[in-house]
């Protein structure tokens, strides 16, 4: 059959953003418009809501924008907008036919996958914190968290619940806005370490202190007389974890040459080990932070006991873990790790063989002779080491009076120790990774809550000398972490060393922060963050 003269074949009808959307979702090519998406994921949510454009069309520009403007706050939280296609979107963001919108919907609905992954779970590899972090995630999958959003009319509410609800991470942020803004403008000048310098002295450089202290510290101007300069140098070293001697020396002097980019860097770094921790504490806690040296007793919402502590020297990194506190031990024995036996005692016994006896450390089914005076040490090596060594309850015993017990899998534990004196150190990295209380019969006192355990029920515990083990009416979560930038309850930004090491693997898999070209940085809120103030603590 033939056409008339007046008769054309239909065109057939032009395929809607909906149908070119299905068309993406199930193309085996995870590329569109030379972007990688999850495509996958992408599949699931498109398949979940009958393949309807999410961000295009009437009733989705609302939505639409609260999408982009997350997507634009990336570089707030510590990581970029690199891997979110705003360049491409923004290139789509007159789309002019159902194609051009079905790739921009598509690529919005990938960027929010991502993301939401970076806020829930960690914008850098797991790995990147170190073998040695213990402490488990809540699984989140993206995808069915949209779906469940998108069905529900909660999109807002998904957005919301992204990020850590910690104030402690939402300080950071804050901080990091501040420090973002300290390196745009240039950062601050550095100061030549070549020797102290000495504030009562005609010392040149004291030009150049001045400025640097007042470009971080508002409160320090660039004539301030020498007892200002002074009181803003002790508040600088409070600030990062110094000794609040007042001297300029090389600690401090290395502190203040520390960059602006380089502090960005270690807020961004902290923000991201926020990402990978629990979202929820508790109402009752334990917060150790190993890299101020200090341990919280949180209950509902505030410190109910701030101490000292000592942590793992770098040789012997106190890790990342959580655990139950289930128990106090008054009295404790210490069973010596063969790690410690073979490498610290042993020599010691080759050139003392009374050390064993000196230290009251016996050789565990040796009753014969408990300190191995018969053992010719000269003959024992780490190779043929045949003992098992246990320090018996007492004020030599390494373990002190008091220990928590809270059985992990690093078998770190918080303690007691006979050597006080450590604790008056500002670097308080000395043991072999366990916890050392300043107060440890304080502490326990407030972990027991019971009538019967006292101060004075403590201490005639402990003065009876036998190895007691009281449990507590109920287990007490412990969370040791490690946070070298942190925001005290003065609203004070705080720095401490990284004695570990752990910061820089964080920041490289972060990389860069990059603000998006078309959204200009936000000006830093000066009142959020201030910058000079009392010592801070890492409480959750």
């Amino acid at each position: 059959m033939s056409l008339s003269a007046g008769q054309a074949a239909a065109s057939p009808p032009a395929p809607s953003v909906a149908q070119e959307i299905r068309i993406l979702a199930n193309a085996s090519s995870g590329t569109i418009q030379g972007e990688t998406i999850l495509i996958r994921d992408v599949a699931d949510v498109y398949r979940a809501l009958g393949y309807e454009a999410l961000w295009t069309g009437p009733g989705n520009e609302q939505r639409a924008q609260q999408l982009q403007a997350a997507l634009h706050s990336a570089p707030e939280h510590g990581f970029s907008v690199d891997d979110l296609h705003l360049d491409k979107i923004r290139a789509l963001s007159a789309a002019a036919t159902p194609a051009e919108a079905a790739h921009r919907d598509v690529l919005l609905t990938d960027a929010l996958l991502r993301y939401s992954a970076k806020l829930r779970l960690g914008a850098a590899p797991a790995a990147t914190l170190g073998t040695d972090w213990g402490i488990a995630q809540a699984p989140f999958a993206a995808a069915p968290a949209l779906v469940s959003a998108i069905q529900a009319g909660k999109f807002g509410e998904l957005l919301e619940a992204l990020p850590p609800a910690s104030h402690q991470y939402w300080q950071l942020v804050s901080a990091l806005r501040l420090y973002t803004h300290y390196a745009a403008r240039g950062g601050w000048p550095a100061v030549a370490a070549s020797s102290e310098i000495k504030l009562d002295a005609n010392d040149p450089r004291l030009a150049i202190l001045r400025q640097r202290l007042h470009a971080e510290d508002q409160l320090a101007s660039t004539d301030a007389a020498p007892s200002e300069i002074l009181a803003a140098i002790r508040q600088f070293q409070v600030r990062h974890g110094l000794d609040p001697d007042g001297r300029v020396g090389q600690k401090t002097l290395t502190e203040l040459n520390v960059s602006a980019e380089q502090r960005v860097a270690q807020i961004a770094a902290n923000l991201e080990r926020w990402r990978h921790l629990p979202r929820q504490f508790g109402s009752e806690f334990v917060t150790v932070n190993a890299a101020d040296a200090t341990v919280d007793f949180v209950r509902d919402g505030s410190s109910a006991v701030h101490m000292r502590v000592i942590v793992g020297d770098p040789r012997h990194p106190t890790p990342v873990l959580n655990a139950q506190i289930s128990a106090i031990t008054f009295n404790p024995p210490w069973n010596v790790p063969v790690s410690i036996a073979t490498k610290e005692i042993l020599p010691r016994m080759r050139r003392d063989p009374g050390y064993l006896a000196a230290n009251q450390i016996a050789i565990v089914n040796r009753p014969q002779d408990p300190y191995g005076f018969g053992v010719d040490w000269r003959r024992i090596s780490r190779s043929n080491f045949p003992f098992q060594f246990q320090q018996r309850p007492g004020s030599k015993n390494s373990l002190g009076l008091i220990k928590l017990e809270m059985p992990n899998p690093f078998d770190v534990y918080l303690h007691d120790t006979p050597a006080k004196a450590l604790f008056n150190r500002p670097g308080r990295a000395f043991s072999h990774g366990c916890i050392r209380l300043e107060r440890a019969a304080d502490f326990a006192e407030r972990l027991l809550d019971q009538p019967q355990w006292t101060a004075a029920a403590i201490q005639d515990a402990i003065a009876d000398g036998e190895t007691r083990q009281v449990r507590l009416a109920r287990p007490v979560p412990v969370y040791v972490l490690y946070l070298t930038a942190f925001v005290d309850e003065a609203g004070v930004v705080n720095f401490r060393n990284d004695v570990y090491g752990r910061d820089a693997p964080i920041a490289r898999a972060l990389g860069p922060i990059k603000t998006p070209p078309s959204t200009p940085a936000a000006a830093p809120v000066m009142a959020e963050i201030g910058c000079a103030g009392s010592p801070g603590r890492a409480s959750g």
